[in-house]
């Protein structure tokens, strides 16, 4: 919480004009037009408001304002603003002790500005958290600001005595987040986190799109389904399904008995080539050996004529070399022995039976390999015939089958897809239907209701309410107060009776009771408040220029509410901090308990002050 300590105005070649103020009670009081209100506006207008709202001509020199600010941790805060506007610096020290610019800040945020403004200084600077208020009924929310949160701790003299509540003031745009700002302050508990709303005219154009589209669908449709009956549901079975089902087993086996068949000219063509291969080999083999069976018969006739011309040796006839005509030998040079008809013929024999016998082993082995092939021939043949017969009955028997089977089978399914897509279009043209009439019901009811948020919370309220009968008891109010909260209002009922159906000068002093009671019941239970209230005029009176004399008493000026609120200024806590401006003057024995000040006016005597410009009268 935070209190006031010093308002300065500060101009060129003028002493500085300013009041002071303790924690506690503080009363500034005094005649009419002394600059008492003023000082009002002056916090209005450091507090964020666009202009200064009240024009002094004795202010016509001062061109600066300076507000210090003292926190519960003994931490200072001054804010200070040219008098025409524009942006405020923060200075965090006292007024007497800033040697240079502060930090600049703007009055308010504007738009999606997240720069820093008075309420990012201050909140911080008397402990009020950061929070977001619902600013609609569809659950927008907005920043708390100190401009929402100004009217439970800055009443001006025209707003204490308004006919409207003390919380949202005059109705505006911003009636409810100032409405849950008190649930704020009740429950210590903002509204972030709501998920808004969307506008209704936002919403009313979609469904009326939606419609737009939905009616664009269903057009071909009703011309189709137009004379159906829609209560009678589909049939989601069919008279195909059971065909399709016969069909498709029936498809099953022929593809199955087509797979064996398949799998058996596998195996036959198997066989053939393998035959084949067979044949190929043995065929190969026979060839070669022909061949050398050729060889030993060629052989055998090379033998046969050795044989029978061997005689010839012996008739051979001794001649000279023709080249030395010496006598040649007959004899072999390898064995130097003579040649003898009668060994080559024995050489040959032999050779010739060595030959015959193994031309007779080949023989026999032809014979072998001529019996192989005539088996591998005939194997081949019967696997060609068995894949013959299979790939007839492949051609003929189970191809057609399966063609005429597929064919049907798609047939049915064709049939059965065009009924089912007859279904599902009438199955859609219902739920559009369904969607149609849901749309227009919510067009319909569009605007006719609202979403309901949760009211201010209770016990806080409940203990609000009593606070302020305390308030008023103290104040000594007739009778025993009874004070209760009108939640449509948004003001508060004492004894029965609503704040605004009373006269002016009771509407100001309930005004007063409400501000004070909000006070001391967060402060008792350390809820959100700024920890200042400054009222001007809650008793309404007014001091005429022609008064000569204004003195206080020893005794109250009324026995009533009046003595009883002047006097309960005394028990005002150090903790917190209340500011009356009045123009009636209080007692003396208030006076002397308070930080009191007195504008006497322009019938101001020596010593006294005279308004809050110039700050001391001249002396006379």
């Amino acid at each position: 919480m935070l209190r006031i300590r010093k308002i300065l105005l500060r101009g060129n070649g003028v002493d500085d004009s300013y009041v002071e103020f303790d924690s506690g009670a503080n009363i500034i009081a005094g005649e009419s037009d002394t600059g008492k209100s003023y000082l009002v506006r002056c916090l209005d207008y450091i507090f964020g408001a666009e202009k200064l709202k009240k024009h002094l001509k004795e202010a016509v020199s001062y061109t600066h304002l300076f507000v210090e600010l003292e926190n519960s941790e003994q931490s200072f805060l001054t804010l200070e603003r040219h008098l025409t506007g524009g942006n405020l610096f923060a200075h965090r020290t006292k007024i007497e002790d800033i040697k240079a610019a502060g930090e600049e800040i703007s009055p308010v945020r504007k738009g999606k500005s997240k720069g820093p403004d008075v309420t990012s200084v201050v909140f911080p600077f008397c402990n009020i958290k950061e929070a977001r208020l619902r600013k609609n009924v569809r659950g927008e929310t907005q920043r708390l600001s100190i401009r929402t949160l100004a009217p439970i701790f800055l009443v001006d003299e025209v707003s204490i005595i308004d006919e409207h509540s003390p919380i949202t003031g005059r109705p505006g745009f911003d009636d409810t987040a100032r409405k849950r700002m008190l649930s704020f302050l009740l429950s210590g508990k903002d509204d972030e986190g709501i998920v808004a709303a969307e506008k209704d005219e936002v919403v009313r154009a979609r469904l009326k799109a939606k419609l737009e589209v939905v009616e664009d669908l269903l057009r071909p449709l009703d011309e189709r389904f137009a004379t159906s009956d829609r209560d009678t549901p589909a049939d989601p079975t069919s008279e195909y399904d059971e065909l399709i089902g016969n069909l498709t087993k029936e498809l099953e086996a022929v593809r199955f008995a087509t797979a064996v068949l398949h799998g058996n000219s596998r195996a036959a063509t198997k066989r053939s080539v393998h035959a084949d291969s067979q044949l190929l080999g043995v065929s190969e083999i026979l060839s070669k050996y022909h061949l050398l069976n050729e060889r030993y018969r060629s052989d055998l006739e090379r033998l046969d004529f050795l044989a029978e011309g061997s005689h010839y040796f012996d008739s051979l006839q001794e001649v000279p070399c023709p080249l030395c005509e010496q006598k040649m030998a007959h004899g072999h040079t390898e064995t130097n022995a003579p040649v003898d008809g009668q060994s080559v013929r024995r050489a040959a024999s032999a050779e010739a039976a060595k030959i015959h016998a193994y031309r007779a082993d080949l023989e026999i082995a032809i014979g072998s390999l001529e019996l192989r092939r005539d088996e591998l021939t005939e194997e081949k043949r019967e696997a060609d015939a068995a894949l013959g017969e299979l790939q007839e009955t492949l051609a003929w028997t189970f191809a057609p089958m399966l063609k005429d089977t597929t064919e049907r089978l798609e047939v049915l399914i064709g049939l059965r897809g065009v009924e089912e897509a007859e279904r599902v279009e009438r199955e859609r043209w219902l739920s559009l239907l369904e969607l149609r009439e849901s749309i227009e019901a919510s067009l319909a009811e569009r605007g006719q209701t609202k979403q309901e948020w949760d009211a201010l919370p209770s016990e806080p309220l409940r203990g609000l309410c009593a606070e302020i009968e305390t308030v008023l008891t103290e104040w000594h109010w007739q009778g025993t107060p009874h004070v209760a909260f009108d939640e449509k209002e948004f003001d508060i009922v004492v004894d029965g009776q609503a704040r605004q159906s009373h006269g002016k000068g009771v509407r100001a002093v309930l005004y007063a009771a409400f501000v004070i009671g909000l006070l001391r019941f967060c402060a008792a239970n350390r809820l959100p408040h700024p920890g200042v209230v400054i009222i001007d005029s809650p008793l309404t009176s007014y001091k005429k220029k022609a008064a000569k004399e204004v003195s206080g008493s020893d005794e109250p000026i009324d026995a009533g509410v009046e003595a009883g609120f002047w006097h309960s200024l005394t028990s005002v806590p150090k903790d917190v901090q209340i500011i009356v401006i009045e123009n009636k003057e209080p007692p003396t024995s208030v006076g002397d308990e308070v930080h009191y000040e007195w504008f006497a006016g322009e019938y101001a005597n020596t010593g006294e002050r005279a308004a809050l410009i110039p700050a001391v009268a001249a002396q006379t």
